[in-house]
């Protein structure tokens, strides 16, 4: 009985193992439930890879249960192969939201669901899912905040939620996440500001935080991050310093900090510690010091971004040596080169056979351009030359690269013509060579490059007519061919591009002819600009086609007949000038209803009737109706006569007319003659630089004098600031980049003789600098003012802290009140901004540019009392291969007291008489000019002995009466720095 019983038990035991051993390799009800849960909350799968989820099955599959057979789904643990481990739904097209029930996938190893559709929040029961590696989110519209339960997945490797809508900080539970190596969150709204928690990520190998709105600095701890090889935190808002404990993470490959607000200066040994880097980006930040020679040691770099920064010298010769170079961009720096030695790095670039951008515009690179151009990579598809001061003519070999997309050379000192066959370059879609002194006429050939979207030749000294082949454009958006000397009639074919949306800009040439009336198909362009031409005939009924118009310019024609009533159709408008024609009839009503209109010139025509009293027309800041006599009426303060006659006595207007009439026909043959003698004086000067044009760019238009006077509450006495030998400066304020910006407006009084010849040389001598020690000009105005007076203007950048002269020499108590005194060091490094600033006019372009006009008073402090030298009037422009010759009239350039005394005698203007304004010319009793308002620290006499005497040295060396024996201003600035470096030793400050 007992033999009986315990076999009876051992059945027992048997079969009850037997189904526990089944009913753990059956469905298991939390992954399915999960994955139902999760396939209901989707709401589109335009792919159907969710169509085999219906398959359920009976539960009884001793092997794996249904849903391990479902796509994206895997069950591969072997202790339990009833359990999900993978859920793979990558870039299915799902639209939906996350379940909340995933977290019951306790199994789950991998989770990917990147490149979908899904919104809502992430679920934080995914904090639930201890086993889970790998966590990938990215690519969809997740809003809401990271979890803070996800900081208990101990084991997660890879996490990416990058490029959703998340916000908030990152949560610092996930400095627990030790295990990381992939840590992504870029292209959200993710912020916060104490990021120094994430050091504690030490295994990360790819660290990406960019596109987001991350504040504060660089910690340090982040050059835990020992095994890292892709940092990027471009696009977001840090600042301040990079430790230079991230530079010594000798794995990092990819290292990307654009697009901050970084600054400072890159270690020397960059190259040495990244020797394995392919990118480096500190695009658009404010680095600055020079780029280290030791770049050139990062073997592997492929990409090397530092645009946008202050980085200043010279460009490492062998910074492309090894030969991996992709992408090269140093653009938007104060780089230099002003030998033929500095281009060298030109020769290493030619190494890099794979090179695709080039990028060094807007530098300080003087010159000639190599010729070994040609030897560049095949794969250019990318060349940015601009804002330089290069010389000589436009490579022709620059026409072999057939992958080009991209050129830009504009804002050089580029010569010669274009190369007949410009048109080989299939692929182009961008070429800019404005404000250069580029002759002859258009190449027929542009017109083959039927891909290019951006067309500007402006500012140069084209000649000729515009050639028909530019018609075959089908992809133009913007063409400027503004500022030259291009003659012949519009052709029609420039009108039927039905491509050109956003700008076309034909002013300032010479073309003829009427405007054709194709000009209707231009139905999508946004800014129109025709004037300063001699266009005749009417304005084409046509132009009213072209409804999406902001700015139509037809300014300084020979523009006859009536304002077309179809311009009541251009409802977009924002600047309207028809100004300097000779427009007839009435001023259409509709025009009062243009809400949108901030600028209507109509001035100088031969308008008549009465002024609409309405809408935009009893605005004093937008309508201008000068030199139109036979107006009337309007609001008062346009002061026209009433109109109470016109009805009533139109006999009267008939003899009006009559005798209009009669004064036309006596004076038509003096008008003959007048025309043929403008016409022989401007075929005499079409060669002659016209500065003011070169100074225009495409982007900073000319202003008008009623902006001007809006700016200058009338150039009203409380706004004057200052006077010359040239003009008044008045303080006004602008909109600039939709800010309003203070600026100083410089009006130069036209009846001083010489003030035309001193507004030219200023306008030719600004547009060639580019320094941060140098007054910036913003644009200038050149037109006419209210009485029809010719009227020249420049407007300045705003130095709000006044002039060196009131500094030192305040001439009233209360005057020298409001100024604080400024000690010896501050005085130090006023002069030595003057002089980088004279340093870089005398040695860093070409050709030199001598001031003439150095003193206290053309000396400007901001803020910060950073010196800034202006007033350019009295500039020569020197030509090293044949010296500057004064004219016949002996008139002596500069201010006495500050002139060089061999100006005296006749002498040529010379870079040494600059430097003698600089100096100090008082040998005897010199202590007595020492301001006894310096204050300094330190013991007195050690200051006398280390500061002052070599300082009034240095000014004595400058002043000496044989120009040649004068001190040059670059040894001027290395003195300087010297006696700077020495004072800061001694801690006097």
């Amino acid at each position: 009985m007992a033999i009986k019983w315990q076999l009876s038990m051992l059945s027992l035991l048997t079969h009850a193992l037997l189904l526990l051993t089944a009913s753990s390799q059956t469905i298991n009800g939390d992954d399915l439930s999960a994955l139902m849960s999760f396939k209901s909350l989707i709401r589109n799968d335009p792919r159907g890879v969710l169509s085999s989820w219906d398959a359920i099955g009976n539960g009884t599959n001793m092997t794996a249960p249904v849903f391990c057979q479902w796509t994206g789904v895997t069950c591969n643990d072997r202790q339990y192969p009833s359990r999900v481990t993978t859920l793979n739904l990558r870039d299915a097209g799902l639209t939906g939201t996350i379940s909340q029930q995933l977290g019951n996938l306790t199994h789950l190893h991998v989770l990917d669901l990147s490149a979908n559709s899904l919104d809502g929040d992430i679920p934080t029961s995914l904090g639930g899912c201890p086993k889970l590696r790998s966590l990938n989110f990215s690519r969809n519209h997740l809003s809401g905040t990271i979890p803070a339960d996800l900081g208990k997945l101990s084991k997660l490797a890879v996490f990416d939620i990058g490029h959703n809508n998340l916000t908030c900080d990152i949560p610092k539970s996930l400095s627990n996440l030790t295990t990381l190596t992939k840590f992504i969150v870029e292209r959200n709204f993710i912020h916060g500001q104490d990021l120094s928690w994430m050091g504690n990520l030490t295994t990360l190998t790819h660290f990406v935080l960019e596109g987001n709105s991350f504040t504060g600095n660089i910690p340090e701890t982040f050059g835990k991050m020992v095994k890292l090889i892709y940092f990027s935190v471009q696009d977001n808002h840090l600042e301040g310093h990079v430790p230079l404990s991230i530079f010594n993470i000798s794995s990092i490959r990819f290292f990307d900090l654009g697009f901050n607000r970084l600054s400072g200066s890159l270690p020397l040994d960059v190259g040495v510690k990244l020797p394995r880097i392919n990118r480096f980006n500190t695009l658009a930040n404010h680095f600055e010091g020079i780029i280290p020679p030791t770049f050139s040691n990062a073997s592997a770099l492929e990409s090397l971004l530092l645009r946008g920064n202050n980085y200043h010298g010279i460009i490492p010769r062998e910074i492309g040596i090894h030969g991996n170079l992709k992408v090269f961009s140093l653009g938007d720096n104060a780089l230099q080169a002003t030998r033929p030695s500095d281009w060298e790095f030109f020769i290493s670039l030619t190494n890099c056979s794979s090179l695709r951008f080039l990028d060094i515009g807007k530098n300080n690179l003087v010159g000639a351009m190599p010729i070994n151009i040609a030897n560049l990579s095949n794969e250019l598809s990318w060349i940015d030359l601009g804002g330089n001061q290069i010389i000589g003519t436009i490579p022709e070999d620059l026409w072999k690269f057939n992958k080009l997309t991209s050129v830009n050379l504009s804002y050089n000192l580029f010569t010669g013509t274009l190369p007949p066959d410009i048109g080989g370059l299939p692929r182009l879609n961008s070429f800019y060579i404005s404000h250069n002194r580029i002759d002859g006429k258009i190449p027929q050939s542009l017109g083959n490059i039927t891909q290019l979207s951006y067309l500007s030749l402006s500012n140069n000294f084209l000649d000729g007519s515009i050639p028909t082949s530019l018609g075959n454009f089908t992809k133009l958006e913007v063409m400027d061919l503004s500022c030259n000397s291009l003659t012949g009639q519009i052709p029609q074919e420039i009108l039927a591009i039905t491509s050109l949306t956003r700008r076309l800009n034909l002013s300032n040439n010479a073309l003829i002819g009427s405007i054709p009336t194709q000009i209707g198909l231009l139905n999508s362009l946004v800014k129109m600009d025709m004037s300063m031409n001699k266009l005749s005939g009417g304005i084409p009924e046509a132009i009213g086609s072209c409804v999406q118009l902001s700015s139509l310019n037809f300014q300084g024609n020979l523009l006859q007949g009536q304002i077309p009533k179809s311009l009541n159709n251009l409802r977009s408008l924002q600047i309207l000038d028809l100004s300097k024609n000779s427009l007839e009839g009435r001023i259409p009503e509709f025009l009062a209803n243009f809400t949108f209109l901030t600028n209507l010139n109509l001035s100088f025509n031969k308008l008549s009737g009465p002024v609409p009293n309405t809408g935009i027309f009893r605005n004093v800041t937008i309508v201008l109706l000068l030199g139109n006599k036979m107006l009337c009426g309007g609001p008062p303060y346009m002061q026209f006569p009433s109109c109470s006659y016109e009805d009533s006595d139109q006999a009267s207007v008939h003899r009006l007319h009559v005798l209009i009439f009669c004064i036309v026909g006596t004076l038509i043959s003096s008008m003959c003659c007048m025309t043929a003698y403008c016409f022989i004086k401007r075929k005499m000067k079409l060669n002659v630089v016209d500065n003011e044009n070169l100074f225009l760019n495409e982007t900073n238009e000319r202003i008008s004098y009623a902006e001007l006077q809006a700016a200058t509450n009338s150039f009203s006495p409380a706004n004057l600031i200052g006077s010359g030998s040239f003009g008044h400066v008045y303080i006004g304020n602008l909109i600039i980049d939709q800010n309003l910006v203070p600026v100083a407006i410089k009006v130069l009084n036209l009846s001083q003789r010489g003030a035309s010849r001193s507004f030219l040389t200023e306008c030719d001598a600004l547009r060639r600098i580019r320094h941060r020690k140098l007054v910036k000009v913003i644009t200038v105005c050149s037109g006419s003012d209210q009485n029809g007076d010719e009227f020249k203007a420049l407007v300045l950048e705003f130095i709000c802290n006044g002039t060196l002269d009131e500094w030192l020499h305040a001439n009233t108590t209360a005057v020298r009140r409001s100024y604080t005194r400024i000690n010896l060091m501050k005085r130090l490094h006023i002069a030595l901004d003057v002089a980088d600033a004279l340093e870089y006019l005398h040695h860093h372009i070409v050709p030199p540019i001598v001031h003439c006009d150095i003193k206290p008073s053309n000396i400007l402090l901001d803020d910060d009392l950073v010196a800034h030298v202006t007033d350019f009037g009295l500039a020569r422009i020197m030509n090293i291969a044949e010296p500057f010759k004064e004219s016949s009239s002996f008139v002596i350039k500069g201010t006495i007291g500050y002139v060089a005394p061999e100006y005296g005698s006749g002498s040529q203007v010379s870079m040494d008489g600059d430097i003698y304004s600089y100096g100090a010319a008082y040998p005897n009793n010199i202590l007595e000019i020492l301001d006894a308002s310096a204050t300094y620290n330190g013991n007195t006499q050690d200051i006398i002995e280390l500061v002052v005497y070599p300082i009034f040295r240095l000014g004595l060396a400058c002043c000496k009466e044989s120009p040649r024996e004068r001190m040059k201003m670059n040894d001027v600035v290395k003195e300087l720095n010297a006696i700077i470096k020495t004072y800061s030793a001694h801690t006097y400050s």
